[in-house]
């Protein structure tokens, strides 16, 4: 049965006081490592491709015995693929957590079916009455359940005026570093994370989280899992986040998700 996942607002943060971050070199965790739930696109990437030293670390995790999810805003064909072909992967979550993806099954809604055609007026009246030039990403037509727009350079001022624009009109709004997004509710891939871990009797607190962007928020609220973790990417967007992530990586993007994997496998040979 369909489950309505729990949502969660997304102002910016408006204190003035910078949130405590630990590098990723101090990992800590309270029980041993079984799951690494990773954003894709500028996580496990480099410059808009596969990151080969990403996809050997995946290797090294699997083969110790820590699995690893990817839990994209990509749709959920495209999870599809990477599920198939990246080393060890045999699941993933797609459209910011609202698909459950196994290859060869049939998508599966985690959430409640949503309804694209209003999401889709939606970003025709911000084109058409505030100038948001949002054009459709290639991949649209495979989207199940959101509406996704070409990022193309847009500064994080001008995302804010357009997602509080959406609100307005009953609509979330949120970000990656490559899209922008519509959805019915807050998107919130931590939530769809942990239903996963419920349905597969795994305790949270084993599971390690990782992104880079606003739409990855949900994966850094605090209490969910037994590490949260952003890439060096994070740093200059902790503003627009509820919650900063617990460690943060020295290196970007795909570099970055290495940099976890190898705190991750020392604490696994540390006995975690």
């Amino acid at each position: 049965m369909n489950t309505h996942l729990p949502s969660r607002p997304t102002p910016e943060r408006t204190s003035g006081k910078a949130p405590e971050i630990t590098p990723i070199s101090r990992l800590s965790l309270s029980l041993r490592p079984a799951l690494i739930a990773t954003d894709v696109d500028g996580t496990l990437t480099r410059a808009g491709k596969l990151d080969p030293a990403a996809l050997a670390a995946i290797t090294r995790l699997v083969a110790a015995g820590v699995a690893v999810m990817p839990v994209s805003g990509r749709p959920a064909g495209e999870v599809t693929g990477l599920c198939r072909y990246l080393p060890g992967v045999t699941r993933g979550l797609a459209e910011n957590g609202l698909l459950e993806v196994i290859p060869d099954r049939a998508p599966r809604w985690l959430g409640k079916p949503t309804d694209k055609p209003r999401l889709r007026q939606v970003g025709e009246r911000l084109n058409a009455e505030h100038d948001a030039r949002l054009r459709l990403t290639g991949d649209d037509f495979c989207r199940l359940g959101d509406i996704a727009y070409e990022r193309e350079g847009r500064d994080e001022p001008e995302l804010v005026r357009l997602r509080d624009l959406a609100a307005e009109m009953g609509v979330h709004l949120v970000w990656s570093n490559v899209h922008v997004h519509l959805a019915e509710s807050v998107p919130d891939k931590g939530a769809a994370v942990l239903q996963m871990a419920a349905e597969l009797g795994l305790d949270p607190r084993a599971i390690v989280t990782i992104g880079d962007a606003p739409n990855d928020a949900g994966l850094f609220v605090g209490g969910r899992f037994g590490a949260t973790v952003g890439t060096a990417d994070i740093a200059g967007q902790l503003q627009y986040l509820p919650e900063a992530p617990q460690f943060i990586t020295q290196a970007r993007e795909g570099a970055g998700f290495v940099e976890m994997a190898e705190a991750v496998l020392a604490a696994v040979a540390a006995g975690a």
